[in-house]
């Protein structure tokens, strides 16, 4: 996708700023007295130069902003797939209900913040889920900060045990 850039526009809109100035130099009657601008026309003039000018640079923020937060998203969805991955592919957590969420700002030094929940049998296992979460996100984003939300419920090991030894 080729980059236009702003001054690029600005000379578009070029001619739409000198009519206000053409039809304020123009009079309404005959040619009886002389044309004149009036400092009032020349004020109207720049005021919707201006307001333009404000218009195009507001459109533009809000355009940058909202290609902010998507490419955000996508990096946020993507690591939590890949996390999501990790966890799945662990051998002692496989089949444990655990999730992990992803949350960014959209500041550019906002901090990455992974939330882990769920529930484990033991406080072992939820160590190992936090080790493993933490090892994973600090390979790809080393200033991230992990929550530990999980809960243990010795019910959920008694599950897990059947399901692991069929």
């Amino acid at each position: 996708m080729r980059r236009i850039h702003i001054w690029h526009c600005f000379t578009l809109l070029l001619p739409i700023w000198t009519v206000p100035v053409d039809a304020s130099a123009q009079t309404a009657g005959g040619a009886a007295e002389p044309p004149h601008a009036s400092s009032a026309d020349w004020g109207a003039g720049i005021a919707i130069m201006a307001v333009i000018l404000l218009l195009i640079v507001g459109i533009g923020v809000a355009v940058k902003l909202y290609d902010v937060k998507r490419r955000r998203t996508e990096e946020n969805a993507a690591l939590q797939s890949l996390l999501s991955e990790a966890v799945m592919l662990e051998r002692s957590i496989a089949g444990l209900p655990v999730a992990t969420f992803v949350t960014r700002s959209i500041w550019p030094r906002s901090p990455l913040v992974i939330a882990v929940r769920g529930s484990v049998p033991t406080s072992e296992l939820r160590d190992a889920v936090m080790r493993l979460v933490e090892r994973e996100a600090f390979r790809r984003h080393p200033g991230a900060r992990t929550e530990d939300r999980l809960q243990v419920d010795p019910r959920i090991g008694q599950e897990h045990a059947r399901s692991t030894t069929r």
